[in-house]
């Protein structure tokens, strides 16, 4: 049974692991406790990877540990992150962000405005991040 409830998104993140050259990925799933990407890194089960995710308010920078690994061919491997921090405040409010940011590039894609995770990120920090949580 899962602690936190997975979100699908497509958000791009920076994954390094100790000495190896750090890669762009793109997140597969989010949650309060953690992430999931595909990538060429043939990172361990149980690697400490250092994570930085620019398209949330502020920039999260943390560690996770990688729990699971799966083979994905031709991309590499699909693996599971747990978050190393405790700071449970933050990592929900990202994961509402993030899920705010989908919400709002889904809308747009409904008018016909096609962005990228990225770009919709972009446009949602500099219109909305402000306000975001106040009520």
């Amino acid at each position: 049974m899962r602690n936190y409830i997975r979100h699908p998104t497509s958000i791009p993140i920076h994954v390094s692991a100790g000495t190896q050259d750090g890669a762009d990925v793109i997140v597969n799933n989010l949650s309060a406790g953690g992430l999931s990407f595909v990538t060429h890194l043939p990172i361990k089960v149980g690697s400490v990877v250092d994570l930085m995710i620019p398209c949330v308010n502020p920039d999260y920078q943390g560690e996770g540990v990688i729990v699971w690994r799966r083979s994905q061919q031709p991309e590499g491997f699909e693996v599971g992150v747990r978050f190393a921090s405790d700071d449970e405040y933050f990592r929900v409010r990202m994961v509402e962000q993030v899920c705010q940011i989908e919400e709002y590039r889904q809308q747009l894609a409904e008018v016909g405005r096609r962005l990228t995770a990225e770009e919709a990120a972009h446009e949602w920090i500099t219109r909305f991040a402000a306000d975001f949580g106040e009520t």
